[in-house]
């Protein structure tokens, strides 16, 4: 392994000796009217304040394998002295067999240390003395990453449609959704190398308690990367590429080489495959690109119209995107994710850019609906769907990527903010009456599903660990969470709200905003009791039910394939769904579905 650099060893080892590390060219990664003022926005004095992880990675030919040599440039800046500095690798916090190994570790430019792996998800470095408030330190690692196979058929809509029922019936979690792993010759690296924990009250968190929702503490920090990769790959990641280019790599022969830079992150990520091809536009000085493959080129569009289209709207409701650019990539995602967000780049599942419509829960509604033009109601929704994802994964890029949150505490605070997000997005682009129908299939239905199998309602702002399971967080966190905001918007009107939004972002803009920070801001003036009121109400009490009616199964496919369609189906329809209903609600784990099926065909005794 070599040491992590990127314009050569001895040259950058001589000029970091003397100034830490450069921050500026990391800095061209953010828009020009973002550079000037990007420090004060962070509450640091120098940008060279925040850490940076400072990455050599080695991709194998066969995408199985990457070694990965990092350096965290760390300047002590959380208040208090230290005697240990804890790295987390969230990649070895779901699953039962961690992908990620510590081969070696050590300390620099600051107090020795002896590094350990404490547990899979946990690296500790001992220090030999304490690291004061403001003094710097680098620490090395060397790591080994392997990439899960994910195997063909388990990324299509059938598959991940049957993944997340069973999920959600037996309550397992959802795993790492094939974050670092290999897939239709695409390979996805992210929660790979080892980040500073979560530090609060004086003091290192250690594992969470769930693995459901975003692993990660989102501090931000700058990354700069070497990435060697097969030669005839693309590679595709946070931040911007200042080269890539074919090299000769000694006896491994030509390799991709490609150097990256971003700065004011909260994470990073990046793809590579041979099969990626791209397709760009601008949203005045923001490249925004769509990667996918080649068979999925027309689905790869739609998802650069409506990358582009959100980005616009959010810059007008919210205020300025931070970066140069934005990536929206396709991958093979599992654990039924639809997408995943990273600073600067989000991903897609590629089974959404492609649903088959003979099988899986579209075919499955085709099938009831039957008839001339069910396929175009099928596609129609599964378009929607891939819209709605594509928009829900770009509003992450302010909520948490621009005003930080703490998603293990209040998941509710990015999460709901992002679908309610997508639903204005949809409006701004569409109407009301297309916003209304998204917001009934795409948000509502996680909770009238959550209700309609079995699970309780109840408050919406909660640690993760503390909800039940799969089921509840969807239903809450997704489903009911959303139309806080609505009412919020229904209190204030549009004009204030929007104004007031945009200060929350400017207030908070590369920093933590508290958990109720945008309640705070809409509670001024004469709209403090309304708002307070329907912020205890939506986010503390029960009263999903009465504020989102109480479903049942016609009106819940109504939500997705409207009132005509469902009026077509037949007394057929009922019983079908009630067999549904009980082989995933409490309980089903040992029902066969021939079973129930007779129990409900036979009429009861008089």
């Amino acid at each position: 392994m070599v040491c992590a650099c990127t314009t050569g060893c001895k040259k950058q080892t001589s000029a970091l000796a003397k100034t830490w590390y450069d921050a500026a060219p990391l800095a061209e990664s953010l828009r020009s009217e973002e550079r000037a003022g990007a420090a004060a926005s962070a509450g640091v004095k120098s940008l060279s304040d925040l850490p940076l992880y400072d990455l050599e990675i080695d991709l194998r030919d066969d995408l199985g394998q990457a070694e990965v040599g990092q350096t965290l440039y760390f300047t002590n800046s959380l208040g208090s002295s230290l005697e240990e500095i804890v790295l987390r690798i969230y990649a070895n916090a779901v699953g039962e067999s961690p992908p990620v190994k510590l081969l070696k570790g050590s300390c620099s430019e600051g107090p020795s240390c002896t590094v350990s792996a404490t547990e899979p998800s946990v690296i500790v470095a001992k220090l030999d003395k304490p690291l004061a408030a403001g003094e710097r330190i680098k620490l090395s690692l060397s790591l080994s990453a392997e990439l899960r196979i994910i195997e063909p058929g388990r990324t299509t809509m059938l598959a991940q449609g049957l993944e997340s029922l069973e999920r959600l019936k037996s309550g397992k979690r959802a795993g790492d959704y094939g974050l670092l792993a290999r897939g239709d010759e695409i390979a996805s690296l992210a929660s790979f190398y080892a980040v500073l924990g979560p530090f609060h009250d004086g003091k290192w968190d250690k594992p969470e308690g769930s693995s459901m929702g975003d692993l990660g503490a989102d501090r931000l920090s700058h990354v700069r990367a070497r990435v060697l990769a097969p030669a005839n790959a693309k590679v595709v990641s946070s931040g911007i590429s200042s080269q890539s280019a074919t090299i000769a790599a000694g006896d491994a022969g030509l390799r991709r080489e490609t150097l990256i830079r971003a700065a004011m992150v909260r994470d990073f990520a990046l793809l590579v495959s041979s099969r990626f091809e791209s397709a760009s536009r601008k949203v005045g000085d923001v490249e925004v690109r769509s990667h996918f493959v080649e068979r999925d080129k027309e689905a790869g569009a739609r998802v650069l119209e409506a990358a582009a289209s959100s980005l616009a709207t959010y810059e007008k409701l919210f205020g300025r995107y931070p970066y140069v650019d934005v990536d929206v990539v396709e991958a093979p995602l599992v654990g039924g994710a639809g997408g995943v967000e990273f600073s600067g780049l989000v991903t897609v599942a590629s089974m959404l850019y492609r649903p088959a419509l003979s099988e899986g829960p579209m075919g499955m509604l085709a099938g009831l609906l039957g008839g001339a033009g069910h396929d175009a109601r099928v596609k129609e929704l599964t378009d929607s769907m891939l819209e709605f994802v594509t928009a829900h994964e770009v509003a992450h890029q302010w909520w948490p990527g621009l005003v930080g949150s703490d998603s293990r505490q209040h998941p509710f605070q990015d999460e709901a903010l992002a679908q309610w997000s997508a639903v204005l997005h949809i409006k701004e682009r569409y109407g009301p009456e297309r916003a209304k129908l998204e917001a009934d299939r795409q948000v509502l239905a996680n909770y009238h599903t959550m209700r309609l199998l079995g699970s309780d309602d109840g408050a919406v702002d909660r640690p993760v660990d503390a909800f039940s399971g799969e089921l509840a967080y969807a239903g809450l966190v997704y489903g009911k969470g959303p139309f806080f905001y609505r009412e919020l918007q229904k209190a204030l009107g549009d004009a204030v709200f929007f104004e007031r939004m945009r200060a929350y972002v400017a207030r908070h803009r590369f920093k933590h905003a508290p958990p109720r920070g945008l309640v705070d801001e809409l509670a001024k003036g004469e709209h403090a009791d309304p708002v307070k009121a329907l912020a205890k109400r939506w986010l503390e009490q029960a009263h999903g039910d009465e504020d989102l009616g109480k479903p049942d199964m016609r009106s819940l496919l109504a939500g997705f394939l409207g009132e005509e369609a469902v009026k077509q189906m037949g007394p057929e329809v009922d019983v079908a769904m009630k067999l549904l209903l009980r082989l995933l609600g409490p309980g089903s784990g040992k029902l066969d579905a021939g079973d129930v099926l007779k129990e409900l065909l036979t009429p009861p005794e008089p």
